[in-house]
């Protein structure tokens, strides 16, 4: 165990001096050469550069529903990170199906307020976010398809994404998502199967525009509970026998049958808004509304101010089957359920009957919510004159919730809230050195009153010495009462009933960027009361004292000649480990060769890792599909390492990569990624995405 345990900082600490010494020595030799890229270009596509207006993707601003264009996906720089679930943060901790829950090991990645469908915490980056749609305009239909998959046939995962885009004329945008994922899973009954779909579209006219976004999400989860015996990763030698090691097929698991864990998740939400305004003529050289110089003579309709109207549905239904007998003895108490009387008909004899209407222990827990929200807002536009430089808006939400939750007294399932916030926002988007967006609310009626949400972002750019800088402040307070589902459950393994205070929250955070260099440095940190988190015991809980949470992280992304070095390091502190457990550091770091091959083949070929320090990670809970504190497994000091190939022919990406190397050459390797949760065993991964958009 020592030996390991060297061997892994040996590795750790020779891969840090030698990405080091070719970071040191790439600088040196290539002070000369520094060439600053536009992020397309420092992504490797060239073909979104070469598209040029005839191809965006648009997300909206959540309050003032202004469209903000971003990068549509098909970048090719470090396109293979996308197939697995450690790709998509610093730190995730998984169960090692990329249809499973995540739990984010950086504090500041994680949402900062718990969702009124709690059992979406753990899923956080595989259903929609109304508030994340994705828009397009694009002057010839915009269709991309996607293929990953990974595996032996009986344990193969398989990824398949589609989106389609295409505009009916200048003013007019439809399209649709479509995701099938089905991961049979490494390890015994760790299946976990997807399907999602979405319907999308936008009318932007100068007075008048709508975006509207309607989906849904099913996810499907077969439900293990984790290893049985830890031993299977900590002493393998202890089981191989005569074999080198046991496969993860073989590894006994808590729950090999009948735990089932079933989500749907759906979503519609229609934007819209009317501009006041005149139309006005700029001759060349006249600076637009939007801060650009205008090239060439021309007349535009600005608008003064505009009225804002944002309707939202949310849906959600989570379904429990926990027929596992051994599951009773795991979670000690059973609690009934009132069953309803039904009417059934018989298909041979034609009689009616009535069955139900009794109260009995059925593992079969249900919990719905249903949100509906509206909100109208006025806004006085940034811009419409020289003099006006920012923007401000005032907004009024109504919200209405409505959940069932199974009972053992009839009628005592069903509740409803209601709330209605006010709020005002003032924002300054398009100046040249400083921009800001600060927004607050508060819930002035209804079962949220006292709700309080004040948060903003603030940016400047400048240069010294003529050395482009980039500033960045953020910072947000939020006074907030606990949702219902949190302080309520009805299972049938585990039942609460509480009253939680409110809980207070302070994030202040600020980063420094020097684009030229490919470095930056941010500082963040949080201080938290009546924090609730849960525990062992399977319950929520809540703090009552103040916690601090902080984080300092640092990158850097360089060059010399085709070798390329990235790295990226997050050093966190917390002011009580038992309450927040979080890593003391945790690293990401990329060393690959960038190349062209015949001029046309962009190519990556390199090797990555991912490490952090150990601690104790939290376990998943399959009743309340929460994670648990605990005490007793460390998880970490394990380097994820992986080999990839990646490459991209003008619209056409595909990958190779060759997870977890290091699981070949560490024995024991302890690839832990939660308490009783192994990583998969090293696995070749592979896919392919094409984009048709002439």
């Amino acid at each position: 165990m020592r030996q390991n345990k060297r061997t892994i900082r040996y590795f750790v600490l020779v891969l840090f001096v030698v990405t080091l010494t070719v970071a040191f020595y790439s600088t040196t030799q290539a002070q000369g050469v520094i060439v600053e890229k536009s992020l397309e270009e420092a992504a490797g596509d060239l073909e979104l550069v070469h598209r040029g207006e005839t191809f965006k993707g648009y997300k909206l601003h959540p309050i003032l529903l202004t469209p903000i264009q971003v990068a549509p996906d098909t970048a090719a720089l470090h396109y293979y990170r996308k197939c697995s679930v450690e790709g998509h943060g610093l730190a995730i901790g998984n169960n090692g199906n990329y249809v499973g829950p995540r739990h984010y090991k950086t504090f500041f990645d994680r949402q900062r307020e718990w969702h009124p469908f709690i059992f979406l915490q753990a899923f956080d980056g595989l259903v929609y976010k109304p508030n994340q749609a994705l828009y397009y305009n694009t002057q010839s239909p915009y269709t991309k398809l996607t293929y990953h998959r990974f595996g032996p046939q009986e344990q193969r995962e398989e990824i398949l994404d589609m989106t389609m885009a295409i505009n009916i004329n200048k003013q007019i945008n439809v399209g649709g998502d479509f995701n099938y994922f089905l991961s049979r899973g490494m390890y015994t009954n760790n299946k976990g199967r997807e399907v999602n779909y979405r319907l999308f579209g936008s009318l932007r006219l100068p007075r008048y525009e709508l975006f509207f976004s309607g989906g849904n999400n099913y996810l499907k989860l077969n439900e293990n509970g984790g290893l049985a015996n830890d031993n299977y990763i900590n002493r393998p030698q202890d089981f191989a026998g005569s074999r080198q090691q046991v496969s993860s097929i073989e590894i006994p698991v808590k729950y090999t049958q009948g735990v089932i864990n079933s989500l749907f998740i759906g979503h519609a939400t229609l934007n819209h808004r009317y501009h006041f305004g005149q139309t006005k003529r700029f001759m060349l050289g006249d600076r637009l509304p939007n801060g650009v110089r205008t090239p060439d003579d021309t007349t535009l309709f600005v608008a003064i101010a505009t009225v804002g109207h944002k309707l939202e549905y949310q849906r959600g239904t989570r379904i429990f089957d926990g027929s596992n007998s051994a599951l009773a003895q795991a979670y000690g108490h059973t609690y009934p359920y009132y069953w309803q009387k039904k009417i059934i008909k018989d298909e041979y004899t034609g009689e009616k009957h009535e069955i139900g209407d009794e109260v009995k222990v059925a593992p079969f827990d249900s919990t719905r919510l249903t949100i509906i929200k509206n909100t109208v807002s006025f806004e006085i536009q940034e811009g419409f004159r020289p003099w006006v430089k920012f923007g401000m808006a005032a907004y009024a939400r109504f919200e209405n919730r409505f959940y069932f939750m199974r009972d053992s007294i009839p009628g005592n399932g069903k509740l409803t809230d209601f709330t209605t916030y006010v709020g005002g926002n003032i924002h300054r988007q398009t100046g040249k050195g400083f921009n800001f967006d600060v927004n607050g609310e508060v819930a002035v009626v209804g079962h949220d009153v006292g709700n309080i949400r004040i948060n903003g972002i603030a940016s400047s750019e400048f240069s010294l010495w003529k050395l482009p800088i980039r500033i960045n402040a953020e910072g947000g307070f939020y006074n907030l009462k606990a949702p219902i589902l949190l302080e309520h459950h009805r299972g049938t393994y585990l039942r609460w009933d509480t009253d939680f205070p409110f809980s207070q929250s302070l994030y202040l955070g600020g980063s420094l960027s020097l684009p030229r260099y490919g470095t930056s440095l941010a500082i963040k940190s949080a201080t938290l009361h009546n924090y609730i988190y849960f525990t062992e015991d399977h319950l929520p809980h809540v703090y009552n004292n103040a916690l601090q949470v902080m984080e300092v992280r640092a990158a850097h992304n360089y060059n010399w000649k085709k070798l390329h070095w990235q790295v990226e390091v997050a050093y966190q502190l917390s002011s009580n480990r038992k309450v927040l457990p979080i890593p003391d550091l945790a690293t990401y770091g990329a060393l690959y060769m960038q190349f062209y091959i015949a001029k046309r083949l962009y190519t990556e070929v390199g090797i990555d890792a991912y490490y952090h320090t150990a601690y104790y990670a939290p376990s998943y809970d399959l009743a309340t599909q929460q994670f648990n504190n605990q005490n007793k497994v460390l998880v970490g000091n394990y380097p994820l390492l992986n080999a990839f190939a990646s490459f991209k022919l003008r619209r056409v990406r595909f990958f190779l990569v060759y997870n977890n190397l290091a699981d070949l050459f560490l024995s024991p390797s302890k690839r832990w990624s939660l308490a009783h949760m192994p990583i998969n065993p090293a696995v070749l991964r592979m896919g392919i995405s094409f984009d048709f958009n002439n």
